[in-house]
């Protein structure tokens, strides 16, 4: 046997042969890693509970809307009546036990640092609210028509 013929098989031999099992490594590890985070992707932390039809004081529920906004001024309203903030955790238990969607929908003026809006949200999820929105106004400016 000739030197040169056995280094032409060995080079043909390296260069015919693809190594497969790093690509099945990382295939694998791929797979494993997908299985693992897939659960992760579905699961909430938040847990919903289904309204009931009947409120907590024995009444019959309603599509009962729960608006909460804070002007300028720092004064609380919800739907629409100027309520102290010591009677706010009280009101909206009241008007969410009585609703069947438990959605509070929250906006305030421009103005109002983000800690009163947050401490409005924690309150009504404390109290009952499944749902929580943040509505943003629209300023009205004033016109003035020149005739």
């Amino acid at each position: 046997m000739n030197i040169s013929s056995i280094v032409e098989d060995e080079i043909e031999d390296a260069v015919g042969k693809i190594p497969i099992t790093p690509m099945i490594n990382v295939a694998l590890l791929l797979v494993l890693f997908f299985m693992m985070s897939a659960p992760a992707i579905f699961l909430s932390g938040i847990g919903v509970k289904n309204p009931s039809l009947v409120g907590s004081e024995g009444g019959k529920s309603t599509e009962l809307k729960v608006n909460v906004y804070i002007d300028k001024d720092g004064n609380l309203y919800l739907n629409n009546e100027l309520i102290e903030w010591g009677d706010f955790p009280e009101r909206v238990a009241e008007l969410l036990a009585r609703s069947t969607s438990r959605i509070v929908v929250v906006s305030a003026a421009p103005d109002i640092p983000i800690q009163e809006v947050v401490t409005v949200l924690d309150i009504s999820k404390q109290k009952g609210a499944l749902k929580l929105a943040l509505l943003r106004r629209k300023i009205e400016e004033k016109k003035e028509y020149s005739e």
